[in-house]
């Protein structure tokens, strides 16, 4: 593949402009019929049908890079999931929807942030001495006693 033989960052970059895209889509999809109530179940949902898709288009690719490359874990998939579908909502609620953003907003975000950080640098396992499992070389070790 294009990316085997590109630097870490460059992977990473691949890796969030395809989940953002993909979360970008799907939050399209599920709020921009919120401003036209009168609005039919049917044509909302054919309507928004093709950002599902979009979505599920592009979070394969993502996920793919992220096994493939070993960039993230699970939870922290679900982390930038709940991160940038939080972004997108606040975009669409500022510039779509003229809605306004409070200061608990704000501060659920940081404290989003904050949970994936401790989640992504291992800080509280680290602090209490929790030994954690790398899953790069644990992948590498079961592929080298393959062969």
């Amino acid at each position: 593949m294009f990316l085997d033989k590109q630097s870490t960052v460059v992977k990473y970059i691949a890796f969030l402009f395809m989940f953002i895209l993909a979360q970008g889509s799907s939050m399209w999809g599920q709020y921009f019929t919120l401003k036209y109530p009168n609005m039919g179940m049917v044509e909302a949902f054919l309507r928004a049908i093709p950002f599902a898709w979009l979505d599920w288009a592009f979070m394969s690719v993502a996920v793919y890079l992220g096994d493939r490359y070993k960039l993230v874990t699970p939870t922290q998939d679900t982390f930038l999931l709940i991160i940038i579908q939080f972004i997108s909502l606040v975009v669409i609620n500022t510039f779509w929807l003229k809605q306004d953003l409070s200061k608990s907003d704000i501060a659920c975000f940081f404290i989003i942030l904050a949970g994936f950080y401790v989640s992504f640098t291992r800080t509280v396992s680290k602090a209490l001495g929790i030994k954690v499992e790398d899953k790069k070389n644990d992948d590498e070790d079961k592929t080298d006693k393959k062969k």
